[in-house]
């Protein structure tokens, strides 16, 4: 009676070792594949980093462009100020001043 006894606790502790061996490698199956979506994650985050870097620089482009166009263009409004300021009054109110330009006269001033 003893012996089995004792034979039934050797089955039951090897059941138990076997299976402790079995949850462990389940484990590190597991953790492994951990790793290598974080690895692909990490690598994500590297990328959209880069991109994010790239998306500031032309930001910054864009905002020095922009800059330099309103200067421009506020130069050109002030040459245009100048220009219309600097006709004599009696110019504006007499009849050539007042009459209509050709089209294309008016399309090249525009450019």
């Amino acid at each position: 009676m003893f012996s089995r006894f004792e034979t039934a606790l050797k089955l039951t502790a090897l059941c138990l070792i076997l299976g402790l061996c079995g949850l462990t490698w389940f484990q590190s199956q597991k953790i492994s594949s951990l790793k290598v979506e974080n690895q692909a994650q990490a690598q994500t985050i590297q990328q959209q980093s880069e991109s994010i870097i790239q998306l500031k620089a032309d930001i910054a482009e864009n905002q020095r462009i922009t800059l330099e166009l309103s200067k421009a263009e506020n130069a050109s409004r002030e040459e245009q100020n100048e220009v219309l300021n600097s006709i004599p009054r009696a110019e504006k109110q007499g009849s050539v001043f007042n009459t209509a330009a050709p089209s294309s006269l008016i399309n090249f001033l525009r450019k």
